[in-house]
């Protein structure tokens, strides 16, 4: 029987470290699933999903967590599927405006009052062309359930930009 594994890894980034931990996965009979990663600030960071035979999750975490030449920190969270999950639409949500300080906190806050859940989010600081200010853009994927309408995300949307003085778009994803 195999397990599903969610693992968190922090780390000084290097030449070759997503290798070696693709090898670490395979030598334990694992399967990568999914991923997510990025170096940041001289950092490797990541967050994947394999797939494991029951008997060989214990050895394998402790290798990762041994594993010298890797150096990496990694929490372990075994995945459980859950069945119940309600029906929800995608979005894809693209901001750029003015840098400023707890624009991430007021997006989130926002989001939340309709209840979105965050697939993916990515933000950068950008120098703005023409005037070389710094620009804050982000693109983020979120979940809606089905029940609330076009309308009222725009709305919020709206209202955000306006506040933030910052131009957003919204995209239902696939369209």
């Amino acid at each position: 029987m195999k397990k599903s594994i969610v693992i968190s890894v922090l780390g000084n980034d290097s030449p070759g470290l997503v290798k070696s931990l693709s090898k670490l996965i395979v030598a334990h009979q694992g399967e990568w699933i999914e991923s997510r990663m990025a170096s940041l600030a001289g950092k490797f960071a990541g967050i994947l999903r394999v797939d494991l035979p029951s008997d060989q999750v214990m050895d394998f975490q402790a290798a990762l967590q041994n594993h010298q030449q890797l150096g990496l920190s990694a929490i372990f969270e075994e995945s459980h599927s859950n069945g119940s999950a309600q029906k929800t639409n995608q979005f894809e949500i693209e901001l750029i405006g003015q840098d400023q300080p707890g624009i991430v906190h007021r997006i989130s806050s926002a989001l939340a009052q309709i209840n979105a859940s965050v697939d993916e989010l990515h933000t950068e600081v950008i120098e703005a062309a023409m005037t070389g200010e710094n620009l804050f853009k982000a693109d983020i994927k979120v979940h809606i359930a089905r029940d609330v309408k076009a309308a009222e995300i725009r709305a919020l949307l709206e209202e955000l930009a306006n506040e933030l003085i910052v131009d957003i778009q919204l995209l239902e994803a696939g369209a």
